[in-house]
């Protein structure tokens, strides 16, 4: 929630309101119900904590130059910086606006402005390597985004410290589309008399360029990891996949690959819808994931009771997932198969009543292997070595007799 400033907005009475009820705020009043309830609540967590003996001047902390490099370095935006300030630089019509980048700490990265600006934004100590959490600055637009995770924009006495009441300032986050997370955020300021209505739209612009930019460069990983990893892919005895550090997939070989798996660690055994329990392991700057198979007995429990659905335990960590009719099902067949197992046309006369449906039958249970993986084997189709099926008995029989078999049984008993 943010004061409501419009074209038609009087910026001179706004900023003398606000002025009122920040000095009725820190003598022990009680601010208009207009003040965004945000700001009061910061006001109130400053003033009790560390910054409660003055309200006057600003003073942010500041990391070393060693760390300022190593933050830079590391950082997802790193090679988004360039375009952000070349954007700045060409669509801001307020010559007189900072722009400013920061981490999810609040410590300022980099910065962009004309020559004319950056001598003011040096005064007020936004430099690159300065603090401003909360903890650190106070209320302000960037403190704020880092506590809410979510879009703000402060205008004059809106600030706790009274040397940062002629600026307008705005903070949007910025997310890394691989883990969801708040991994920086993209900040204007600017002289409080001179804010543009627009301020906000513009900041949320120069954010959506950053993710953009964090989304180009992953792409163009995943390619590299692609382009050398293939070799040792197209070298598995059967299906695999090649992931990156967070999971996503670059590639995969005999089988529909997902777009993300979990985050890989060394010696780690995953469950991989359409692969089953995997091993994972490092290869180059990625991972290579590859079906275990069952190393134990492998306990698959059905439930039949609402939506079906199946936990597997026993090989690796527990699991489960949800099943169609269809697909249970085809799961009870299997199992009373046993190691014989049953050829897709066997299957289409026990679903559909002949033996027309192989098609289907073979596109049903591509689709069902995608979902339980190694539990299900080919060629003919049967449980796969070393798993057990158990089965709730309700509804069994309703299961084991589909609308095909009943309607051939009903055919029968009629002649």
């Amino acid at each position: 929630m943010t004061v409501p400033i419009r074209s038609s907005t009087d910026l001179a009475v706004l900023d003398r309101d606000l002025r009122r009820d920040h000095d009725a705020f820190m003598s022990g009043g009680t601010p208009r119900a207009e003040v965004p309830g945000d700001v009061v609540e910061s006001w109130g967590r400053v003033r009790s904590g560390r910054h409660r003996s003055t309200v006057d001047t600003h003073n942010p902390g500041h990391i070393s130059d060693d760390e300022l490099e190593t933050r830079r370095a590391t950082h997802p935006l790193r090679d988004a910086v360039q375009p952000l300030q070349r954007l700045f630089a060409q669509s801001a019509d307020d010559a007189s606006m900072t722009l400013g980048v920061f981490d999810a700490d609040g410590v300022l990265l980099w910065r962009g402005g004309s020559a004319s600006v950056l001598p003011e934004a040096d005064r007020l100590d936004l430099v690159e390597g300065s603090r401003w959490d909360e903890n650190s600055t106070a209320t302000t637009a960037v403190g704020l985004a880092v506590h809410l995770q979510r879009p703000t924009r402060l205008f004059g006495a809106e600030h706790y410290y009274s040397s940062l009441h002629g600026l307008f300032c705005t903070a949007v986050p910025v997310h890394d589309h691989r883990t969801g997370d708040m991994i920086a955020i993209a900040g204007l300021a600017g002289p409080a008399m001179e804010m543009q209505p627009a301020a906000s739209a513009f900041t949320s612009a120069l954010a959506a360029l950053g993710e953009h930019e964090i989304t180009l460069a992953h792409q163009r990983e995943l390619a590299e990891l692609r382009f050398s990893g293939q070799a040792q892919l197209a070298g598995l005895h059967g299906p695999g996949l090649l992931i990156d550090d967070d999971g996503w997939v670059a590639e995969g070989r005999g089988c529909t690959p997902p777009v993300r798996v979990a985050v890989p660690t060394d010696d780690m055994r995953q469950f991989v819808p359409g692969l089953g329990i995997c091993v994972v392991e490092r290869l180059g700057r990625g991972w290579q994931v590859r079906p275990a198979g069952p190393s134990g007995p492998v306990l698959a429990e059905l439930s039949l009771d609402g939506e079906p659905t199946v936990t597997v335990t026993g090989d690796g960590e527990p699991w489960r997932t949800v099943l169609t009719r269809r697909h249970a099902q085809i799961l009870l067949l299997l199992a009373d198969a046993g190691e014989q197992g049953l050829t897709s046309q066997r299957l289409s006369q026990l679903l559909f009543g002949d033996d027309s449906h192989t098609v289907s039958v073979r596109a049903e249970l591509s689709r069902l292997r995608r979902v339980v993986g190694a539990l299900v084997s080919s060629r003919p189709y049967r449980l796969a070595p070393r798993v057990e099926l158990r089965v709730s008995p309700d509804q069994l029989d309703v299961f084991r007799a589909p609308a095909g078999r009943r309607r051939v049984e009903r055919q029968r008993n009629l002649a």
